[in-house]
């Protein structure tokens, strides 16, 4: 029988990766004998429409490719897996006057290695446009996103704006993932609607879902935009099972292979 695999889901405002409070919740994790911790977006770096002609694409790269290197080193103080959103330079460095949006997976393993995914969908509203900002290649047809097992389970690993694709879905049964992992930077009036497509997702798919928003705020366009948190834990089944508010704050999630495979089995989805 598989171990279950304990995840936290940490959410916070921008913070630097050496602040007290981070190694006090990774503390917390590892008490718990948590496995995987995940963030939101824009956590570790600011939002993208705070960047201006005093802060380069390069500059930006190497801030957080000092960040990854941080969140290396307290992955193996801890002993944890971490996922964190990060924009860096294509080879992780600030070398090449190119930004991309990724989400790193640092393992937990003698070498704490690191996959890197550059986001495949981006978000081109007037209001909201990082596929103007970015670098990332947005092929027709994605490649398949982080996948990695744990306890016995395949997690995978995309963002936000990409639950809307289901070419991306696809990937992701096709891959036999069990669990999604999903950093997020959600804001405005949209709570409902992401509960809404996130329970969808998971039910069609047979897969848990974990989401994990930032919370925070900021003022662009003279229009103060609220990062509402609601992180959330999605079962199989499609049921909201645990949540959090609008505030800072750590949900601790207990998952185990059999649950995913009797909702796989009871709904006959994963053809």
């Amino acid at each position: 029988m598989n171990t279950p695999l304990n995840i936290a889901l940490l959410q916070l405002p921008p913070l630097s990766p050496t602040d007290t409070r981070l190694h006090q919740y990774l503390g917390a994790c590892k008490k718990q004998k948590v496995s995987l911790v995940a963030f939101g977006e824009y956590v570790f770096n600011p939002f993208f429409r705070e960047f201006d002609k005093n802060h380069s694409k390069e500059m930006i790269s190497a801030i957080s490719h000092n960040a990854l290197n941080t969140l290396q080193k307290l992955a193996k103080k801890y002993k944890l897996d971490i996922i964190a959103p990060l924009l860096l330079g294509e080879n992780g460095d600030g070398g090449n006057g190119k930004l991309y949006k990724s989400i790193v997976h640092i393992s937990n393993d003698e070498k704490n290695s690191i996959h890197i995914y550059h986001q495949q969908r981006l978000i081109a509203y007037p209001h909201w446009n990082e596929k103007k900002f970015f670098n990332n290649k947005l092929p027709k047809s994605p490649k398949t996103p982080t996948v990695f097992e744990k306890c016995g389970l395949n997690l995978g690993v995309i963002s936000g704006f990409e639950a809307h694709f289901d070419e991306l879905w696809l990937r992701l049964k096709n891959a036999k993932v069990d669990v999604v992992i999903m950093p997020c930077s959600n804001t405005f009036g949209s709570k409902t609607r992401w509960r809404n497509l996130c329970s969808m997702r998971a039910f069609t798919n047979s897969m848990a879902l974990l989401r994990v928003n930032r919370v925070g705020s900021g003022v662009y366009d003279e229009t103060q935009w609220q990062f509402y948190g609601d992180s959330l834990f999605i079962n199989a089944n499609g049921e909201i099972e645990e949540n959090l508010g609008d505030k800072e704050g750590m949900l601790l999630v207990s998952i185990e292979k059999e649950q995913i495979l009797n909702a796989q089995k009871e709904w006959g989805f994963r053809i």
